[in-house]
């Protein structure tokens, strides 16, 4: 009994060990080999700095191993739901559309009037907190947002066609 003790042991103990190393060739799970799965993919990312969390860097990897999920088949990837997909992809809530002209017959009252001049326009959703006087210090900033919106710009200028200009702005 000793000796079958000993060694279902070590088969538990291989079994884990298999086991394991299934989680890390896994991209949703690696942690061990996040590093090697980033390289296959040509990541990480340069947009969102050196100090990013290991969760961040297993999203930017699933991102990129699923490519962008169109609004629909024939769709481009400017299209403004596969935008906002891949924004929510990413832990960012935003609002993506673009100016169109107003069309009678096609528009309605109170629609945005505008010309289609090539800009995307992408409101980013935040909570912040503005500035106030004797609680906050000369040198603050006058508006404090949850959340870092400049690394999410630059990997949007990085996969918009290049005949949009993007418009990144804080909507609270």
């Amino acid at each position: 009994m000793r000796v079958l003790r000993g060694i279902a042991g070590t088969f538990d103990e291989v079994q884990r060990f298999i086991e394991e190393c299934v989680r890390q060739w896994q991209p949703h799970t690696a942690v061990t080999r996040l590093a090697e799965w980033e390289e296959a993919v040509g990541l990480p990312d340069p947009c969102f700095g050196p100090d990013q969390t290991p969760a961040l860097r297993r999203s930017l990897l699933l991102a990129r191993l699923r490519g962008l999920e169109l609004a629909y088949p024939d769709s481009s990837p400017a299209a403004t739901g596969s935008i906002e997909a891949l924004c929510a992809a990413m832990g960012y809530t935003v609002r993506v559309f673009y100016n169109v002209p107003f069309r009678v017959g096609r528009n309605r009252v109170g629609d945005r009037l505008g010309a289609l001049d090539g800009v995307l326009y992408i409101k980013v959703t935040a909570t912040s907190a503005p500035f106030r006087v004797g609680v906050n210090r000369v040198g603050d900033r006058l508006v404090q947002v949850s959340q870092d919106f400049g690394p999410l710009e630059c990997y949007l200028r990085r996969i918009v066609p290049a005949r949009y200009r993007i418009n990144v702005s804080l909507e609270t």
